[in-house]
């Protein structure tokens, strides 16, 4: 609501603050050599107290919003803005034209003007985007510059690079280009960048550059017999099976458990760097990646057929890149990623590819994780798993061209871990034992927040104690199936659309002495795995590392045992089959119908935003039970198209029909039943810091799911879903509630957040019986706010995952659906194929 204010002081002040920042803009422009003088300038617009800026109001009529600060605490809200000097007079026209009326009497520009409180020319501290402080400007040091090339004609980084030579400015050698934004980075002090303020070369964002790092590992006792006979026992997947494409490291090319199932010789984004592996870390996940955990293979005498093989493409060796010119994660990343993919086209057949990465940004460990906003290297990602082009050029990376749906991503990526990088053992002289609070209070790393990626934290079951007499008194400090004590959560990024892991994994416990000042991260609490050594070829790996490793390898067997899924697909079905251990509900959290007591927001806080879904269970992802059947449909459709007047509406929504046993249900009558429901997609990014709301979301598009009523018409149904969709298209972070949402676990207030959606439905069976169809539909997103003729009417791709389960009745529901689909019935119930998976009935319904 637009406030009341004294219209002609309000208008004086804010013209004065606008010709003032004007004013000190020329004289900050005359210092710049006349080829780099800027056509405009930033000014800071500052909102009044508990009110918001009308963002549309400030991006119009020539002017162009740059970023947004939020309102946190008692600070408001605020925002960049470029200000052409030719458009000066017509911004303090249109101010001045609030002191008038309207012919009905209202305020003329009310929504401009009525909630700034103060404009003043943008200074290079307001560039700032992060949380913590601005570092000392005196000090020289890397900057990461985010520049909107829409705002001058000229190219920014060029304009950068002539001004870097001039004053001897470090620029990297490589910008990226994600979105509507262009990254680089220049090493210079604060004092002297501030020069870039009068320049065509004025960024609208400035952040902290996260740089890649070399990680380290532990190693175990060299074991050959082992080895030796399991390389006897092993079969390799056959070429054009799946592949976990490890992205680390690199690998040790010649380890007997990894050669015959690695393709190629593993590649090198590094220059001057071979694809071997230095570390360790690299062969440490690839060991995981094909194996799981290797315990199990190495102890056991049974032959190991595989279902998928490796690639590795090496991102981290030391020095990432030569000091004068450090190289970005986003840029390794996205250089690897199109490495394994033009390597592989010449190579022999395609193949389905999950990448996994256990790398996060650890410089920031000392600021506690990221705040939930992109970055540079969470937007690539998710424009790499939306399928975005990647092009290499001479001077920068470009993720370029609309989304392909055929060539989206599975990207598998940690949360990163509390220790950083973790040795055997950790002193703890402050006795810092209860490690749920801690990992609570250490947010998740970059570039965890990504919205398309799976991400993955770490729990743990493993609690031995070696028998070793040192270890005599020691204990573990993780019950079996709490969190790791390495693993980072969101709990912490309450009030931010971040929810974070998606699942977790095995990542290996910590044993503490009896004195409780010394920590020891044994091999017996960790995961067993392939080593780098020749003397040391079985090793030990634990944390978010671990855990992410061991996600990629269940991916890539579901790819292998459902060829025709999608990475979407894919992504959905690890976390639709994940489940909640006891002792991550705690004791007595259940009701009888299994049901978790924890309120709604509670069990988001404490449960979700700590573990996700929970642990996702290998059999599940692989084969319904008789009594809990998943049913997976892959669609798509269009979120957006024109109207006859030329705007943007939303377009269709899509009922499916469930083809439940309705006289099962019904005569389970009263018994509890829960219906599971997961929807997957993948968001083009829209990464520069302009708020999350409006036209200015993130995402380029969201869509929901909804499930009928018991009682509701089908007419009644989608009426209902489509004015719950259109009154949500411009908060997204807000759902509209009815009756039904009682019987939903977390509810659409808390689920519908990033681009995977899951929430359980517990009611009685003869309510079910009377549901039926569920809906899958479109709300808002930067697609349809921006307008873009490219984007309106581009259809985007989803997979809904659906699971019925009976858990206190053996109802065999398997049978009577497979008949109801004419599919053949097997000898073994629990197997599922492909054809199982696919809903019905589907209806289009354009709005």
């Amino acid at each position: 609501m637009d406030r009341s204010v004294d219209r002609q002081g309000h208008v004086s002040r804010l013209v004065s603050g606008l010709e003032q920042a004007r004013d000190e803009a020329v004289d900050v422009r005359s210092d710049v050599p006349e080829p780099y003088r800027a056509d405009g300038f930033a000014v800071r617009v500052e909102a009044a107290a508990g009110h918001a800026l009308r963002l549309e109001a400030l991006d119009s009529s020539g002017l162009t919003l740059m970023s947004v600060h939020p309102s946190a605490g008692q600070r408001p809200e605020d925002a960049l803005v470029w200000v052409p000097y030719e458009k000066v007079g017509d911004l303090s026209r249109r101010i001045e034209e609030f002191a008038q009326n309207t012919p009905g009497g209202a305020p003329k520009q009310a929504s401009l003007v009525a909630n700034m409180e103060k404009v003043q020319r943008a200074l290079f501290e307001h560039l700032w985007q992060e949380d913590d402080p601005l570092p000392p400007l005196e000090e020289r040091r890397w900057w990461e510059l985010w520049f909107d090339p829409q705002i001058v004609e000229s190219d920014p980084v060029e304009t950068l690079r002539e001004l870097a030579v001039e004053k001897q400015w470090a620029v990297a050698e490589v910008a990226l280009a994600v979105g509507e934004r262009l990254i680089t980075h220049v090493q210079a002090s604060g004092e002297e960048l501030r020069a870039i303020m009068g320049t065509n070369a004025c960024p609208v964002e400035i952040r902290r550059p996260t740089f890649a790092q070399e990680l380290h590992a532990v190693d175990r006792s060299l074991q050959h017999e082992l080895v030796d006979n399991l390389v006897e026992r092993v079969k390799a997947a056959p070429p054009d099976a799946p592949a976990v494409c490890v992205l680390d490291t690199g690998v040790n090319q010649e380890h007997p458990l990894l050669k015959a199932s690695l393709h190629g010789r593993g590649h090198c984004v590094l220059p001057g760097h071979t694809a071997a592996d230095r570390h360790g870390h690299g062969t440490e996940m690839a060991g995981i990646a094909l194996y799981g955990d290797l315990a199990g293979p190495l102890e056991s005498s049974d032959s190991v057929v595989l279902t998928h093989g490796l690639e590795s493409v090496k991102i981290l060796d030391g020095v990432t890149g030569s000091p004068a010119h450090p190289r970005t994660y986003a840029e390794v990343t996205a250089n690897a990623v199109a490495t394994a993919e033009i390597e592989a086209l010449g190579a022999g057949p395609p193949r389905a590819r999950v990448f996994s990465m256990a790398v996060t940004d650890q410089s920031r460990d000392g600021k506690n994780g990221v705040d939930g906003a992109p970055t540079l290297w969470s937007a690539a990602l998710d424009a790499l798993a939306a399928g975005t082009d990647v092009v290499a050029h001479d001077d920068r990376i470009e993720l370029i061209d609309a989304p392909d749906p055929d060539a989206s991503r599975l990207i598998v990526v940690s949360t990163g871990n509390i220790w950083g990088l973790t040795p055997q053992r950790i002193r703890n002289p402050q006795g810092i034992l209860d490690h749920l609070t801690m990992c609570d209070l250490s947010r998740i790393e970059e570039p965890a927040q990504a919205h398309n990626i799976l991400t993955v934290g770490a729990f743990t079951e493993l609690i031995g104690i070696p028998e070793d007499s040192s270890f005599a008194g020691f204990r573990p400090l993780a019950a079996p199936g709490q969190l790791s004590p390495f693993s980072r959560t969101s709990v912490a990024l309450t009030g931010t659309p971040v929810v974070k892991p998606d699942i977790v994994m095995e990542g290996g416990n910590l044993l503490v002495d009896p004195g409780e000042t010394l920590l020891d991260s044994h091999p017996v609490v960790s995961v067993t795995t392939t080593g780098k050594d020749f003397f040391r070829q079985i090793s030990s790996a634990n944390a978010t590392s671990s855990a992410t490793a061991k996600a990629a390898h269940l991916a890539a067997l579901a790819h292998a045992a459902y060829p025709s899924l999608s990475p979407e697909a894919v992504r959905g079905l690890l976390v639709h089959e994940a489940r909640w251990t006891p002792a991550m509900m705690g004791d007595g959290l259940y009701t009888n119908s299994g049901r978790p007591k924890l309120a709604k927001r509670t069990l988001m806080k404490q449960v979700i935003r700590r573990y996700g879904w929970g642990v996702p269970d290998t059999q599940r992802v692989l084969s319904s039970a008789a009594n809990a059947v998943t049913l997976i449909v892959q669609s798509q459709l269009i979120p957006f198209q024109r109207d006859k007047s030329g705007g943007v509406r939303l377009a269709e929504l899509q009922l499916h029909e469930l083809p439940w046993p309705l006289e099962q249900l019904r005569e389970l009558d009263a018994a509890t039943v829960a219906l599971r429901v997961t929807l997957s997609y993948f968001i083009e990014p829209n990464p520069g810091r302009l708020g999350m709301r409006g036209r200015y979301s993130y995402a380029s598009h969201r869509l929901r799911f909804a499930i009928r009523a018991p009682g509701e018409s089908v007419d009644g149904f989608e009426r209902r879903i489509t004015a719950q969709a259109e009154a949500e298209s411009d908060t997204p972070s807000h759902a509209s509630a009815f009756e039904g949402d009682k019987n939903w676990l977390v509810g659409p207030q808390n689920r519908n957040q990033g681009s995977l959606h899951t929430d359980v439905w517990h009611g009685s069976a003869a309510e079910l019986a009377d549901c039926g169809v569920l809906a899958v539909h479109p709300s808002g997103g930067w697609w349809k706010s921006h307008n873009r003729t490219d984007r309106v009417g581009r259809p985007v791709q989803y997979a809904l995952l659906v699971s019925l389960e009976t858990p206190d009745v053996e109802t065999d529901l398997y049978t009577p659906i497979a008949n109801k689909l004419d599919i053949p019935i097997l000898d073994a119930p629990a197997a599922r194929n492909e054809v199982n998976t696919h809903l019905p009935v589907q209806t289009e319904i354009s709005w």
